[in-house]
């Protein structure tokens, strides 16, 4: 019995990541930049893609911050929600191997936004950000293994509207200089498909 329960426990170790991923989503959700509150105001045309010095303290998994670009042209769907029009996407570093792809659009309201939030792990010769005091620049293709899902909706003074609604997930993003693309489907039946170039 004790030997059926020790091979149990090694069956399942995607089991475990997927809880653990969880946890670190939810820290990914609380880390949102406050220039993501201000969002609804800001023109794509205008968004800042921060440059990176050569030189910096720039550790050897890359730094945590974020990297924020308007876009050409964006679509993402919410949950049981056909495509829609987006307006920024922002990469987030705020663990090593673990990069957050926000897909950012105006809310129903005037001057409130919501979020298509995409949690993964950077596959190998993916390269992490590079970041310095908070700000961050590609430093090429990146491809993650998709953990989680959440959405999130802001109201126009930037607070949040409700619980963000999570979903554990599998898919796969895939960035590049002039494009990002994200897949993903939930166990209940719900899937998510985003596309941004820049």
């Amino acid at each position: 019995m004790a030997a059926a329960r020790s091979h149990s426990t090694q069956r399942h170790p995607p089991g475990a990541r997927a809880r653990l991923a969880l946890g670190i989503a939810s820290l990914a959700l609380v880390a949102v930049p406050p220039q993501a509150a201000a969002l609804p105001s800001a023109s794509p045309a205008r968004a800042a893609k921060p440059a990176v010095p050569n030189r910096g303290p720039v550790g050897r998994d890359g730094g945590f911050g974020f990297w924020q670009s308007g876009t050409r042209s964006c679509s993402r769907n919410l949950a049981g929600f056909p495509q829609s029009n987006c307006q920024q996407v922002q990469l987030d570093q705020q663990m090593e191997g673990l990069l957050t792809v926000r897909f950012i659009a105006p809310g129903a309201q005037k001057d409130s936004l919501n979020q298509l939030i995409v949690v993964g792990l950077l596959q190998p010769n993916s390269q992490p950000l590079l970041c310095h005091q908070g700000r961050c620049q590609p430093a090429g293709p990146l491809t993650t293994v998709v953990s989680t899902v959440s959405e999130r909706s802001f109201d126009g003074r930037g607070l949040a509207q409700g619980l963000p609604k999570t979903w554990l997930a599998n898919g796969s993003c895939r960035f590049e200089a002039s494009h990002v693309r994200c897949e993903a489907a939930a166990p209940d039946g719900q899937r998510w498909q985003a596309n941004a170039n820049f």
